[in-house]
């Protein structure tokens, strides 16, 4: 069973307003100062909040009195077309014609356009499968040039009653009456922990994370942070805990190889906590082959990022280069699965041992 109901920008005014509640779901809409529209999404756990025609963005997460995205020096969102103008959402799709950072020699944004894209469409999901009741948002993003790619992005999260942890998926259909580039990048933007461990399925030799040494425009390195570089070159192993005073700037970017599978096909990635917490990534290596760790902390942002692609994000160019550009064929389409969230302690173990059983 599966439902929905189309949004319109009506619902939305300053003043936050219930729109629909399901059971153990609630619905609201507001309007940031900034201008910015949210859908705030609540169930028996926790919330997320939403952005309907931006991006649809996840520019919130808090489950169990926790916060869970990044720190940032943005408190709300912006209405801005490039993602460096309003940074700090939980979640943000990236591509999909282009994604990651533009060499000198590309003419994309970063990572793409598909993080402020408008949204034609936005509408509240609603249903029943065998994880139990949801309720979630989704939209249609249509993007067309004249001469050029012309496509739908259908991105949707869902929340299920009892459950921290979201769903999230993205379906992008070509159009276009030609093949058209596919990049992909579920970015996952965690809250970097003082006293946390790694757990992931795949190692921690220097065969196993290769280290990003090229050196974004958007990144000003000291030598202090190049000398840093060099020793994390050495010892990736150095970053399965994240202890008070680690210095990760400006940013510390990995390539996962070898990542693998648990029996049911999917990989495991977790911060876990004093308390037993973990925030927790999960997907199928055999839709997003490729696994990106980022890690920056400074004075305005902390983030652990678990960022699983269809490519690395070294921009358009580099990654045609490497091969890693997908052809997507005319009129067919791609899906791409996440679940991304919060686990309690008990299901943080169970995790644990699964990603035990995957070496």
């Amino acid at each position: 069973m599966k439902g929905k109901f189309y949004l319109q920008r009506s619902f939305f005014s300053e003043l936050e307003r219930t729109i629909c509640s399901w059971g153990k779901f609630e619905v609201s809409t507001f309007i940031y100062s900034t201008g910015v529209h949210g859908v705030r999404i609540r169930n028996d756990r926790g919330e997320i909040v939403v952005l309907p025609w931006n991006g649809q963005m996840i520019w919130d997460a808090v489950f169990d009195g926790r916060d869970l995205k990044m720190k940032c020096q943005f408190p709300e969102p912006v209405d801005a077309s490039l993602l460096v103008d309003t940074y700090g959402a939980f979640l943000t799709h990236c591509g999909a014609r282009r994604m990651g950072t533009p060499a000198p020699e590309d003419d994309h944004p970063l990572h793409g356009e598909l993080p402020t894209a408008p949204y034609r469409r936005a509408f509240i999901t609603f249903g029943e499968d065998e994880r139990g009741r949801f309720l979630g948002i989704g939209g249609v993003c249509c993007y067309k040039q004249g001469f050029g790619d012309y496509y739908d992005a259908m991105p949707e999260v869902r929340l299920y009653e009892g459950s921290a942890m979201l769903d999230v998926s993205i379906r992008i259909e070509n159009l276009s009456n030609y093949p058209m580039d596919l990049m992909y990048m579920c970015h996952a933007n965690f809250l970097a922990g003082e006293n946390t461990r790694v757990v992931q399925t795949c190692g921690w030799s220097v065969e196993d994370m290769i280290l990003r040494t090229s050196i974004p425009s958007h990144v000003k390195p000291t030598q202090k942070f190049l000398d840093f570089l060099e020793r994390l070159k050495a010892a990736p192993e150095t970053t399965a805990y994240m202890r008070p005073g680690d210095e990760y700037d400006p940013e510390i970017v990995f390539f996962l190889r070898g990542v693998r599978s648990d029996s049911n096909g999917f990989a495991h990635f977790m911060q876990v906590f004093d308390d037993g917490y973990a925030h927790y990534v999960t997907y199928r290596p055999s839709e997003l082959d490729h696994h990106v760790r980022w890690i920056l902390k400074d004075k305005n942002q902390q983030v652990f990022g678990i960022l699983p692609s269809t490519c690395e994000p070294e921009g358009y160019t580099a990654e045609k280069k490497k091969g890693l550009v997908r052809s997507l064929p005319a009129h067919e389409s791609a899906e791409f699965h996440v679940g991304v969230g919060l686990l309690e302690p008990r299901k943080a173990e169970e995790i644990e041992r699964a990603v035990e059983g995957c070496r």
